[in-house]
Protein backbone atom coordinates (compact mmCIF):
# COMPACT_ATOMS: atom_id res chain seq x y z
CA UNK A 1 0.00 0.00 0.00
CA UNK A 2 1.40 3.45 -1.07
CA UNK A 3 1.47 6.57 0.67
CA UNK A 4 -0.61 9.87 -0.57
CA UNK A 5 0.83 12.91 -1.65
CA UNK A 6 -0.34 15.77 0.04
CA UNK A 7 -2.22 16.34 -3.62
CA UNK A 8 -3.95 13.55 -3.70
CA UNK A 9 -5.24 14.09 -0.09
CA UNK A 10 -6.59 17.54 -1.31
CA UNK A 11 -8.38 15.40 -3.80
CA UNK A 12 -9.91 13.77 -1.54
CA UNK A 13 -13.44 14.58 -0.22
CA UNK A 14 -13.45 15.61 3.24
CA UNK A 15 -9.93 14.55 3.93
CA UNK A 16 -7.75 16.99 5.61
CA UNK A 17 -4.97 15.36 6.24
CA UNK A 18 -2.34 17.60 8.54
CA UNK A 19 -2.63 15.50 11.63
CA UNK A 20 -5.63 14.29 14.14
CA UNK A 21 -5.40 17.63 15.92
CA UNK A 22 -4.91 19.88 13.25
CA UNK A 23 -7.83 18.54 11.24
CA UNK A 24 -10.10 18.87 14.55
CA UNK A 25 -8.99 22.42 15.02
CA UNK A 26 -9.49 23.02 11.47
CA UNK A 27 -12.88 21.28 11.39
CA UNK A 28 -14.18 23.05 14.14
CA UNK A 29 -13.25 26.49 12.92
CA UNK A 30 -14.94 25.29 9.61
CA UNK A 31 -18.03 24.69 10.94
CA UNK A 32 -18.05 27.86 13.36
CA UNK A 33 -17.20 30.41 10.38
CA UNK A 34 -19.45 28.68 7.52
CA UNK A 35 -22.76 28.02 9.81
CA UNK A 36 -22.80 31.26 11.39
CA UNK A 37 -22.84 32.93 7.99
CA UNK A 38 -25.02 30.40 6.46
CA UNK A 39 -27.31 30.85 9.35
CA UNK A 40 -27.08 34.82 8.77
CA UNK A 41 -28.28 33.64 5.27
CA UNK A 42 -31.36 32.04 5.74
CA UNK A 43 -32.41 34.65 8.12
CA UNK A 44 -32.23 36.74 5.47
CA UNK A 45 -34.23 34.60 2.87
CA UNK A 46 -36.55 33.28 5.33
CA UNK A 47 -37.07 36.98 6.69
CA UNK A 48 -37.65 38.12 2.95
CA UNK A 49 -40.15 35.07 1.84
CA UNK A 50 -41.87 34.31 5.06
CA UNK A 51 -44.48 36.12 5.05
CA UNK A 52 -45.47 36.35 1.94
CA UNK A 53 -48.49 34.37 1.83
CA UNK A 54 -50.02 37.60 3.60
CA UNK A 55 -50.85 35.95 6.87
CA UNK A 56 -54.56 36.10 8.49
CA UNK A 57 -54.32 39.87 8.76
CA UNK A 58 -52.84 40.07 5.50
CA UNK A 59 -49.25 41.04 5.96
CA UNK A 60 -47.83 38.15 7.23
CA UNK A 61 -45.66 39.48 9.85
CA UNK A 62 -45.78 36.57 12.04
CA UNK A 63 -44.96 34.72 8.86
CA UNK A 64 -41.77 36.35 8.10
CA UNK A 65 -40.72 36.31 12.02
CA UNK A 66 -41.32 32.62 12.12
CA UNK A 67 -39.53 32.20 8.13
CA UNK A 68 -36.43 34.37 9.95
CA UNK A 69 -36.11 32.08 12.56
CA UNK A 70 -36.43 28.63 10.81
CA UNK A 71 -34.32 29.91 7.79
CA UNK A 72 -31.90 30.89 10.53
CA UNK A 73 -31.82 27.58 11.95
CA UNK A 74 -31.86 25.79 8.91
CA UNK A 75 -28.97 27.28 7.56
CA UNK A 76 -27.15 27.14 10.87
CA UNK A 77 -27.28 23.25 10.37
CA UNK A 78 -26.69 23.15 6.82
CA UNK A 79 -23.50 25.31 6.96
CA UNK A 80 -21.94 23.56 9.55
CA UNK A 81 -22.46 20.46 8.17
CA UNK A 82 -21.31 21.74 4.60
CA UNK A 83 -18.42 23.48 6.02
CA UNK A 84 -16.90 20.86 8.11
CA UNK A 85 -17.57 18.24 4.94
CA UNK A 86 -15.07 20.91 2.26
CA UNK A 87 -12.49 21.76 5.01
CA UNK A 88 -11.24 25.57 5.80
CA UNK A 89 -9.61 26.68 2.81
CA UNK A 90 -13.03 26.49 0.69
CA UNK A 91 -15.27 27.74 3.71
CA UNK A 92 -13.30 31.00 3.31
CA UNK A 93 -13.51 31.59 -0.02
CA UNK A 94 -16.93 30.86 -0.19
CA UNK A 95 -17.92 33.07 2.86
CA UNK A 96 -15.72 36.04 1.08
CA UNK A 97 -17.38 36.31 -1.75
CA UNK A 98 -21.16 35.85 0.10
CA UNK A 99 -20.05 38.85 2.20
CA UNK A 100 -18.48 40.67 -0.68
CA UNK A 101 -22.04 40.27 -2.30
CA UNK A 102 -23.40 41.74 0.74
CA UNK A 103 -21.75 44.63 0.62
CA UNK A 104 -21.68 45.75 -2.65
CA UNK A 105 -25.50 44.67 -3.14
CA UNK A 106 -24.97 42.25 -5.84
CA UNK A 107 -26.43 39.22 -3.19
CA UNK A 108 -30.10 39.48 -4.14
CA UNK A 109 -31.69 36.29 -1.50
Amino acid sequence: MRELTTIEIDEVAGAYGNGFFSDIGEAIKSAVVGGVAAGFAGAIIGGKHGGDGGGVLGFGAIGQGVGMVAGGLIGLTGGVVASAAVGWDTTWQVVGEVAKGFANGTLVP
